[in-house]
């Protein structure tokens, strides 16, 4: 599952991305970020940013990947994150 939330007329944040652990590493994670991806730039988004856990590593190689870079660190709710961003041309 996941989410794009408004930031502005151009970007877009991707929130709640997640796969059930009995279906992680079969590529499903991979789909749904480019699902996401295609309905923003249908939506008319320039950019797409995110964040996740430091710890959580597989996540961050997803985002890594698949285009998006490191665009700050920072913690939310007692949990050390990395900010990722990515241009949709």
């Amino acid at each position: 599952m996941g989410a794009l939330r408004p930031v502005s007329d151009r970007m877009a944040e991707i929130k709640r991305m997640r796969v059930h652990p009995d279906f992680q590493r079969r590529g499903f994670g991979r789909q749904v970020l480019a699902a996401l991806e295609c309905r923003a730039i249908e939506l008319g988004y320039r950019t797409l940013r995110l964040d996740t856990a430091e710890v959580q590593v597989a996540a961050r190689r997803l985002y890594e990947t698949a285009g998006y870079r490191e665009a700050g660190r920072g913690e939310l709710a007692g949990f050390d994150v990395i900010y990722f961003e990515k241009s949709l041309g």
